[in-house]
């Protein structure tokens, strides 16, 4: 079987597609995206010849810090948000033919200190009450499980002291007991420190195995022929691992319908072999799903009346990030577009590590906006050098040119975030090497109409600049993929009405959050004590009154909504969900009963009092009694009503 990453796109290759991140993606609300995009995805994994999809970034990282470099690459800071968009995203990629891996399994919340040589750290260890795991971090792999997932992925951080994929009471007792999966539990890429305690706790599939030189051991193989014939590991968990990795190839009909033979768009990987051939596997149904997903995951949080644009008009374009990377789209590296942080590294369409994706045809929003300038009869003038100050002046107060201030300045701002690095801020400028909140703050001084749009994969402080007049809009597309430019133009001219929602709370500063979500502990053990338990993101800020700067869930349109006549129906009905049912039991369960099953149902009536036909996102929220330690609000419901028109009412419903 050939395994391949990852969760934003088949890599390292070329020939297939780039995708929208998992964040964009979820700032959609929108279950038949998650869905669709799965399933596209997974067809192009299948057309490759790949067998196991490890694109499915399930909970590890949920987002309990907002600097974990990898939050991009998942769903919601939510358990119950991660959940249903795993679902969703789980029977995509099944339906399109492939293996699904659900990672990284459990409590993987940080890079920092995440993997090291054994003679120098461990790696660190997250530290986690049982109430916690199972309402927080657990939710969204149950969700997964339940959806049918194949594979699950255990990280490099230990959980409670033992290594994850070691850990017999989070392997053995709850991911293969109470949750009933079936399938085989992989490792990371160096994620397995041994054999017999890895075995014995729950590890089916040692990876990448003896690849790459052995450099990441010689675990499992020899080890695991002789534990087992001197009788250390018996036979039958044997058996069970054998059985775990060759069912999902028979239950997704792989066995019965082989793949095509397996493609590698060699990137010049050390051992690998050169590729036969280049193959390009993208469909133009692709490019238009991925399109029409960034722009409905683009949030608009700021509009005082500017957007959307009118032609003809006079633009001026400001920033690195609005361009081509000037060394191409292979310049940030081969592997995990680690970008030299002195080069103009253009637009940010995805962040970095495994989780990156090379686009098959990025187009710019520079290339997009001058598209559409033909089109409408504007003038684009552009400075793509964010320390180029006077020139940009230049272009922003019309000195160079007898032209006057242009009518609208769009500036663009980004913050990389990637694998095996945690941010350690949450600004813009990234210690002045993109300038990005540099040149936020001197495009609004010298024009008065400026549009901002963010490239960021979390939350940014915007408070610097948020609230100067003279910034008009503010668009958050977040990692769009490589249709960033289309998608933009759709939003920003208003070919479509944005509805796209905050999948993370942005406070008005990092204090505002709860602390040491990242440690930085210098230790040959280093420890991470999840002690904010169940508040995370906006239950944290709720539970301590913190009034954010945009709230979880936010986000304007080009319309307006009105709700009314909330009703709830308490004739309850079976989980129509679950695939593959789960052995959790709760107190005064009675038979047939199901943890999962739907109690009730909310609905609510939602009318466009606008003038424009929009998407509206209603979201339902359970409000408890105040106890202590415990979040006052929780998300249980949300639904996207699409293309209402003007005048028009829907119902929303939430099981």
């Amino acid at each position: 079987m050939c395994y391949q990453d990852g969760p934003a796109g088949v890599r390292p290759a070329l020939g297939n597609t780039q995708f929208p991140s998992g964040v964009t993606t979820a700032a959609t609300w929108d279950v038949d995206l998650i869905y669709a995009r799965s399933k596209a995805m997974g067809k192009e994994f299948y057309d490759l010849g790949i067998h196991v999809a490890m694109g499915m970034v399930t909970g590890g990282p949920l987002g309990r810090s907002p600097k974990g470099g990898r939050n991009w690459e998942g769903w919601y800071a939510d358990p119950y948000g991660t959940g249903i968009a795993s679902w969703h995203g789980v029977r995509g990629m099944l339906d399109a033919g492939v293996q699904t891996c659900s990672k990284h399994y459990i409590l993987n919340e940080q890079e920092t200190f995440s993997i090291y040589n054994a003679s120098e750290q461990v790696p660190i260890s997250s530290n986690v009450d049982d109430k916690t795991n199972h309402e927080v971090y657990l939710w969204a792999f149950a969700e997964a499980v339940r959806a049918g997932t194949t594979h699950v992925m255990c990280s490099y951080n230990s959980v409670n002291g033992t290594h994850s994929c070691a850990n017999s009471e989070s392997n053995n007792k709850l991911l293969k007991g109470e949750l009933g999966f079936q399938g085989a539990l992989i490792s990371d890429w160096g994620g397995t420190w041994g054999t017999k305690p890895f075995a014995m706790g729950g590890l089916d599939v040692n990876m990448p195995g003896l690849g790459y030189g052995n450099i990441l051991g010689p675990f499992f193989d020899k080890e695991l022929y002789e534990h087992v014939s001197n009788g250390s590991i018996s036979m039958s968990r044997l058996d069970d691992m054998v059985a775990r990795a060759l069912t999902p190839l028979f239950s997704t009909g792989q066995m019965d319908r082989p793949l095509p033979p397996t493609i590698i768009n060699s990137v010049g990987i050390a051992n690998w072999p050169e590729p036969a051939k280049y193959l390009n596997v993208q469909q133009k149904t692709t490019v238009e799903l991925i399109r029409k997903i960034a722009a409905d995951g683009t949030v608009l949080l700021k509009n005082t009346g500017s957007l959307p644009l009118r032609g003809p008009q006079t633009i001026a374009v400001i920033g690195q990030d609005a361009g081509p990377n000037i060394l191409g789209i292979q310049g940030c590296g081969k592997l995990f577009r680690d970008c030299p942080i002195l080069n103009n590294n253009g637009t940010l369409s995805l962040g970095g590590g495994s989780g990156y994706a090379w686009p098959h045809n990025l187009i710019t929003p520079l290339d997009a906006i001058q598209a559409k300038a033909l089109e409408t009869q504007s003038l684009v003038q552009f400075v793509l050098d964010n320390t180029a100050t006077d020139v940009i002046k230049k272009a922003l107060t019309g000195s160079a040119l007898p032209i006057g201030q242009p009518d609208v300045c769009i500036v663009f701002a980004d913050r990389y975030m990637r694998e095996n690095m945690d941010r350690n801020d949450l600004g813009l400028n990234i210690g002045n090497w993109t300038h990005s909140e540099d040149v936020i703050l001197q495009t609004a001084a010298n024009c008065n109409n400026t549009i901002v749009v963010l490239h960021v994969g979390g939350p940014v402080i915007v408070d610097a600049w948020i609230d100067n007049p003279n910034i008009t809009a503010v668009v958050a597309p977040l990692f769009p993929g490589e249709q960033t430019g289309p998608s933009l133009v759709d939003i920003l001219w208003g070919h479509v009405s944005p509805s796209g929602k905050l999948p993370f709370t942005i406070g008005k500063s990092e204090s505002d959050y709860p602390p040491n979500t990242i440690s930085q502990e210098h230790s040959v053990t280093p420890q991470a004590n999840f002690t904010e338990k169940l508040l995370i993101d906006y239950r944290w800020f709720d539970a301590k009154s913190i009034t954010p700067r945009f709230e979880f869930g936010f986000g304007l349109t080009y319309s307006t909504f009105e709700y009314r006549d909330i009703y709830v129906d308490s004739t309850s009905y079976s989980d129509k969900y679950a695939i593959q049912d789960t052995n959790e039991k709760f107190t005064g369960q009675k038979k047939g009963e199901s943890i999962y099953d739907v109690l009730f149902t909310v609905s609510a009536k939602v009318k466009n009092t606008g003038d424009w036909v929009a998407s509206e996102v209603a979201q339902l929220y359970v409000e408890f009694p105040k106890i202590e330690n415990e979040p006052p609000r929780v998300l249980r419901g949300f639904t996207k009503l699409k293309d209402i028109h003007p005048g028009r009412k829907r119902t929303a419903s939430f099981p």
